[in-house]
């Protein structure tokens, strides 16, 4: 009996061994012994702990720092394409208090911005005009439309527009930009407005050539394109803001006898993972007068904005715009003792994707 408790608890300590390695000093340093005898490092052993390293934090276009504000730069991803749809409807009526008139018209235009390249805090984007369409509704109701997606239009006035746009589908130039949004450089607009003027050249006389020549060549250059793509996707202060901070530009009108100012006023109204909201306000207040050979006219035009933008908050770029525009222009003629009063009331509503 005494034997067999013997042997089981020799036994017994075979396992234990097994289970568990020894710990020894050898050289003054603490080493483990397996059960086969083999002297390994702490480190190597099972009893050594892996501690993770904490990841880093994604970068983001708005992003919050220590002080509580938010700032903003681009964050695009090279090898992506950021398309932008932008559309405008407008609405317009008019009265002289006996008759009234309507009219109506709506925009699209489709573009992709890809960005080909990022050094130096500078993007490089090529930029591919996809689609453009037009509906207009004169007062008698008659509607004309026309979109680069279908087949040329029959009458002549409107298969010239179609033509312009249709040129530009396809064709890219290439635009660089810092990480605020500032244009630096366009480059390859001469050959779409090549591309342009040759699509309408057979098809107006030598005297219109030269009208479409001269807008084709104020429009699209470098100037003209950095203003456009700076005035509807810069909608961020260059300074970092507070939450529910607000920022205000204005702008003087001077086109010839009608002078005024318009004044726009954004709020950072919110800022998640996905979106960060801005809302817009704004106002508009222009008059003029003018009088030729006895004929005195005046005019005077209010007008208000509201709407929001949501920019993506990884990216940078515009996942949202909606912007209303409310205007009324009173317009008076008076001659020979008789004064007549139009009143125009114009309303235009801008998207963008």
């Amino acid at each position: 009996m005494k034997k067999i408790v013997f042997m089981m608890a020799i036994a017994m300590a075979v396992v234990s061994c097994k289970k568990d390695d020894k710990k020894v000093t050898k050289d003054g340093k603490e080493v483990i012994v397996n059960e086969k005898g083999d002297t390994i490092t702490k480190s190597e052993s099972t009893d050594s702990v892996s501690v993770a390293t904490p990841a880093k934090p994604e970068p983001m276009a708005v992003e919050k720092g220590e002080d509580g504000k938010y700032s903003y730069k681009y964050n695009l991803e090279v090898g992506k394409t950021y398309p932008m749809t932008l559309t405008i409807k407008n609405t317009h009526s008019a009265t002289d208090g006996k008759q009234s008139q309507k009219m109506s018209s709506e925009s699209k235009k489709q573009v992709d911005y890809t960005v080909k390249d990022f050094k130096d805090g500078v993007y490089t984007l090529e930029v591919k005009s996809k689609q453009y369409s037009e509906k207009m509704t004169d007062p008698s109701g008659k509607s004309i439309s026309y979109d680069t997606n279908s087949s040329k239009p029959a009458d002549k006035e409107i298969a010239v527009s179609w033509s312009i746009y249709k040129a530009m589908a396809g064709k890219t130039y290439t635009m660089k930009i810092d990480q605020t949004g500032k244009v630096i450089s366009v480059d390859g607009l001469d050959t779409v407005k090549s591309s342009i003027l040759n699509s309408v050249k057979k098809q107006v006389s030598a005297e219109e050539f030269k009208f479409f020549t001269e807008v084709i060549n104020n429009s699209l250059n470098k100037d003209a394109i950095s203003s456009q793509f700076e005035e509807t996707m810069n909608v961020f202060p260059k300074k970092s803001i507070d939450l529910k901070e607000s920022w205000s530009d204005s702008q003087k009108i001077d086109q010839g006898p009608m002078k005024g100012n318009i004044s726009m006023k954004r709020t950072l109204t919110s800022v998640d993972p996905t979106n960060t909201t801005i809302t817009v306000k704004g106002s508009q207040d222009m008059k003029g007068s003018d009088s030729q050979n006895e004929v005195k006219m005046s005019a005077n035009s209010d007008a208000n904005v509201d709407g929001k933008i949501l920019i993506d908050t990884k990216s940078g770029w515009i996942n949202k715009v909606n912007l209303t525009k409310k205007e009324t222009l009173k317009r008076t003629v008076e001659a020979q003792g008789q004064k007549q009063t139009m009143t125009e009331t114009v309303t235009t509503v801008t998207t963008v994707n």
